[in-house]
């Protein structure tokens, strides 16, 4: 059975196998952060993960996720690792470490080595509160930057749209705009990307 460490540092190394192109960027990430490999463990966590649920690696989602809401989170991982979806959001329930449910918005998107999928890794919000910004970009709108913002914190398009009194087809519409301004695939993407130019 494999051991994990509790420094920042073993979990950084622990990152840096799963995921060595991604790991400098997303170790630094300050909201909960986490990886499940194929078999939907999970296998890394940062260390805002670990303060808000508990140090859950080893566990599978289904001992994480809230009863009414396995199901769900289950069709949705499977989704990516067989490849039918990319990125998916949810609104779920998470069981703490002291069995507590925190409601959180998750982002997730598919893990990649080449052209395979080794895994899912996601955000997950559980504060409400966009991250703030601490750099401006010459690429990205005010408005970019504000849908940005509540990206990193992992929220979903219905909430970004029901903050900033937006349509959720406006709220698209900015996130193509930031994928694009930030030469990036996904929403994930773009905010490691904006975590590595310094932007929030």
């Amino acid at each position: 059975m494999r051991h994990f460490m509790a420094t920042d540092a073993d979990f950084t190394d622990d990152l840096r196998r799963i995921a060595p192109d991604l790991a400098p960027s997303i170790a630094k990430l300050k909201m909960p952060a986490y990886v499940l490999d194929r078999t939907g463990t999970v296998r890394w966590m940062n260390a805002a993960a670990i303060e808000h649920f508990g140090d859950r690696r080893g566990q599978q989602i289904g001992q994480i996720v809230a009863p009414e809401y396995r199901t769900l989170a289950r069709q949705e991982f499977a989704s990516k690792v067989v490849g039918t979806t990319e990125t998916t959001e949810a609104r779920v329930a998470i069981r703490d470490s002291l069995g507590h449910e925190v409601p959180v918005d998750i982002s997730s998107t598919q893990l990649l080595q080449g052209d395979s999928v080794v895994g899912v890794f996601g955000l997950a919000d559980p504060a409400g509160e966009p991250v703030p910004a601490v750099g401006r970009s010459p690429h990205l709108t005010p408005r970019q930057m504000d849908v940005l913002r509540h990206l990193a914190a992992g929220h979903s398009t219905e909430r970004i749209a029901e903050s900033l009194g937006i349509s959720t087809e406006t709220v698209r519409n900015h996130v193509r705009g930031i994928l694009e301004r930030l030469d990036t695939h996904s929403r994930l993407e773009a905010v490691i990307r904006a975590h590595t130019l310094g932007l929030i």
